[in-house]
């Protein structure tokens, strides 16, 4: 009996490794659809997805496509639980044969005379107690199976670098910029399957000295930064620090070197002061600094007359129904006003040797962006640094414009240079200029200034 009871509990750790693996496989199959309805649940409590679900009337659209991906999730889960339910039934009926038939030899014995009454409790608490400990066993495996299998995915994520790999000990360290950066020959492309982005592009980023990025949507301006902040590198070619390839280099120290404005931006749950400080941590308690950051990005004034200050809390997220109406619990910017919160984010980081903005001013009215290009301006006189932006009366004061398209630099020079050229640069410039003159004279008025050239912020 013995025997037979530990044979029987063979199948049954199979059985239980076998929908273990089952399991596991189910959860990574309907992973795409878990995060899809994470998505979807986000919605409900994201301030800006509010806006365009109520104008464009997406609830019942997006209500309908919810149930979609629940569905993916509990057929996945209904395939496994049949499962299970047909192999507890076979283990569960197998264990009962096992023990019946054990119960009849008993009871047989006892009639016979070979075995007492006593004898027979004793040997039906035995195989009951042998049976349940076997089955605790086999389940208490599979268990640590499924964590080993849930820890090889776990596994598989932490094992990936979080960052390029770290340089050799022969790497070269980096040393504060002297004579600029230079990218020489740099192709690139997102993957070999996908076009190129940049294609042979030579730049020089003098030091000291402001260069401008223009072009078109697509015409590698986001990439470019993304290769200077070492977030990929190039395909083909190199970037140099002054002459030194940065891929020797270690990347947080790269980045440390250079503060960067993107165009899409973080709006973080976090106070005002946070939101600044982030930009450089070794200054996240530096009051001082952090205002001059917010004074320079014009947003100190807004900032202080928040209800708490610095202190506030730039979300609404965290906010429970006893404080809905208190302004307290948070508040929430607007879109311009964010982008002053990032932008001094960006100037907190002041000593750094390269300053990178990407459309610093695209959430602004007009008299704002004059305002903050014209305190750029003095902010970026001497310093390393690379402007991009699509408003074309912003870039006229940097040394060099350089205009992109395709992938490849097209035009390059001043602004007079490039204006004398009468290329690209002068064309776009006249379709921006356009926009500030009146073409509309049915009526006999025309705008003051109209048949002059406008002039640009």
């Amino acid at each position: 009996m013995a025997v037979l009871v530990a044979v029987a509990a063979v199948p049954a750790l199979l059985g239980h490794l076998a929908l273990t693996r089952g399991r596991v496989s189910m959860l990574a199959s309907v992973s795409p659809a878990t995060r899809r309805r994470i998505f979807y649940s986000s919605l409900i409590s994201d301030l800006t997805a509010v806006q365009e679900t109520r104008l464009f009337g997406l609830g019942d659209f997006l209500k309908g496509r919810m149930p979609d991906e629940v569905a993916v999730m509990q057929d996945g889960e209904r395939r496994i639980d049949r499962k299970e339910f047909r192999t507890h039934g076979l283990l569960a009926l197998l264990s009962s044969a096992i023990s019946g038939g054990g119960l009849v030899w008993a009871v047989a014995g006892a009639a016979d005379g070979a075995l007492s009454v006593s004898a027979v409790m004793a040997f039906v608490a035995a195989v009951a107690g042998a049976q349940g400990a076997l089955i605790g066993l086999a389940t208490g495996l599979a268990s640590s199976y499924q964590s080993l299998l849930l820890f090889r995915y776990h596994h598989k994520v932490v094992a990936t670098t979080d960052d390029f790999p770290a340089v050799t000990a022969t790497a070269t360290a980096l040393a504060p910029l002297r004579k600029g950066i230079e990218l020489r020959d740099v192709w690139f492309r997102y993957d070999d399957s996908h076009p190129w982005v940049l294609r042979g592009l030579d730049l020089t980023l003098p030091h000291g000295s402001s260069v401008a990025l223009v072009g078109r949507n697509g015409a590698g301006k986001s990439t470019l930064i993304k290769l200077l902040c070492r977030f990929y590198g190039p395909t083909r070619g190199a970037v140099l620090w002054d002459g030194v390839d940065i891929r020797t280099l270690p990347p947080a120290e790269l980045r440390r070197r250079m503060t960067v404005l993107f165009q899409d931006f973080m709006r973080y749950d976090l106070t005002a002061a946070e939101n600044i400080g982030i930009g450089d941590l070794a200054r996240l308690t530096d009051t001082t600094g952090i205002t001059d950051a917010a004074r320079m990005a014009d947003i100190d004034t807004k900032i202080r007359e928040l209800p708490n200050g610095y202190d506030t809390l730039l979300s609404r997220i965290f906010f429970d129904q006893d404080d809905e109406d208190d302004p307290h619990a948070g508040v929430v910017l607007s879109g311009g006003q964010w982008q002053r919160v990032a932008l001094a984010r960006t100037l907190l980081r002041g000593d750094s040797d390269l300053l990178v903005l990407d459309e610093p001013s695209a959430g602004l009215d007009a008299e704002a962006e004059h305002e903050i290009h014209r305190r750029l301006t003095g902010h970026r006189a001497g310093r390393t640094s690379l402007l991009v932006s699509h408003r074309l009366g912003a870039v006229r004061q940097a040394d060099t414009i350089v205009v992109l398209d395709d992938g490849r630099i097209r035009e390059q020079g001043t602004h007079e240079e490039l204006m004398a050229a009468e290329g690209r640069y002068a064309r776009l410039l006249a379709l921006q200029a356009r926009g500030y003159r009146s073409s509309d004279t049915s009526d006999g008025v025309r705008l003051a200034g109209e048949d002059r050239a406008p002039v640009m912020p």
